[in-house]
């Protein structure tokens, strides 16, 4: 780590205080302070618009070992929090400090990480902030009590509508837009599906105006109840008989559509190793999740909804099949690449859904 006399501090809802060097930009940061337990996706979360409105601890000790590309999307998380970070990065690119500052975004080394995550595991999440100054303290806390995510999805959905085609595209669908890291729409790419992304502010007859043979629903930031008007869209194009998906936030709106509850979670799931379990086997898999807020089991009738996929650790809800609609949901982003593989057939099942929904039309 680089030598930097600035301090910094780490403030939490109820008072503790990290003492650390500054990182990035110097100034003040608020949000809610989350882990993660990612061991070399620093970059990937930095710019995952799900986490906007939080600040980001990362579990691994040593961060930036690898250079960063200022190129990429932009940084939406609130501020970073890393045990030590690396000025001496390979495969080029950027410092992690370097890459901060490009993105004005406050950040905090040098802090014992391992209580900090034992806190948040142990006693939930806490509001906090990342300060270079401590001069009004009162002031602070009263501002970090204060805060709460707001217009999450506003603020990181597209602004225009926009296309992505395979080569040989086999299905057309349209996307809502709730804030979701691009590489989710690779795996519906690979399997033939052109994509029209829309803004998460279209109407279902926007979505519906290119016919299309299903609709996503993907993943975004904040409270899923945040925006009543979403999911009202959700909800009519749901009345409309597409088949339809939804992933993280979209998983809990589709719930809310069909009259569900959202609870929000004591400690909430974060990191890349939640256990979920195929409801009826032995089958689990491991996934990747940053959520806090779940779908209270309770409120989805068994003639409303099937619940296929629940948390090994809670036995919380993370998938569900729709009875009375062409529709399924879960609650992370399935894997599909050489690290995350075992979840790739809920891609699978979706497109088998579109087809079944086509030869019946």
């Amino acid at each position: 780590m680089a030598l930097n006399e600035k301090r910094a501090y780490l403030v939490l809802a109820d008072g503790t205080v990290f003492t650390g060097v500054s990182m990035g930009v110097e100034g003040e940061s608020i949000g809610e302070v989350v882990y993660n337990t990612c061991a070399d996706s620093y970059q990937e979360i930095l710019t995952d618009p799900t986490y906007y409105g939080q600040l980001v601890a990362q579990t691994y000790p040593l961060v930036g070992n690898r250079g960063l590309n200022c190129d990429d999307s932009r940084i939406t998380a609130n501020g970073y929090i890393v045990r030590e970070w690396c000025n001496t990065p390979e495969q080029g690119g950027v410092t992690l400090d370097e890459y901060l500052k490009t993105g004005g975004v406050v950040g905090i080394s040098g802090i014992d990480t391992r209580r900090l995550t034992r806190k948040l595991r142990d006693k939930g999440y806490f509001n906090g902030a990342i300060t270079t100054s401590l001069d009004d303290f009162d002031g602070l806390m009263r501002r970090i009590k204060e805060y709460s995510v707001h217009g999450a999805v506003a603020a990181v959905t597209t602004d225009e509508k926009y296309e992505l085609k395979p080569e040989d595209a086999v299905y057309n669908m349209a996307v809502l837009d709730l804030g979701f890291p691009q590489s989710m729409l690779t795996p519906f790419l690979k399997r033939g599906c052109a994509l029209t992304v829309y803004p998460a502010s279209a109407s279902c007859e926007e979505l519906l105006s290119g016919n299309p043979d299903a609709v996503i629903f993907p993943d975004g930031p904040g409270d899923p109840d945040d925006d009543i008007s979403l999911v009202e869209t959700i909800k009519s194009v749901i009345a409309e008989g597409k088949p339809v998906i939804g992933i993280g936030v979209g998983h809990q709106m589709m719930a809310l559509a069909v009259g569900g509850r959202i609870c929000k979670m004591p400690k909430g799931h974060r990191g890349s190793n939640q256990p979920v379990r195929i409801a009826g086997t032995d089958k689990i898999m491991v996934t990747v999740q940053n959520h806090g807020y779940d779908v209270d089991k309770d409120s989805i009738s068994s003639a409303v909804a099937q619940v296929t996929l629940t948390n090994v650790n809670d036995n919380s809800v993370e998938g569900l099949k729709y009875l009375g609609f062409p529709g399924m949901s879960v609650q992370f982003v399935p894997g599909d690449n050489e690290v995350y593989s075992d979840s790739s057939f809920i891609y699978d099942e979706f497109i088998q859904l579109v087809k079944n929904s086509k030869v019946e039309g």
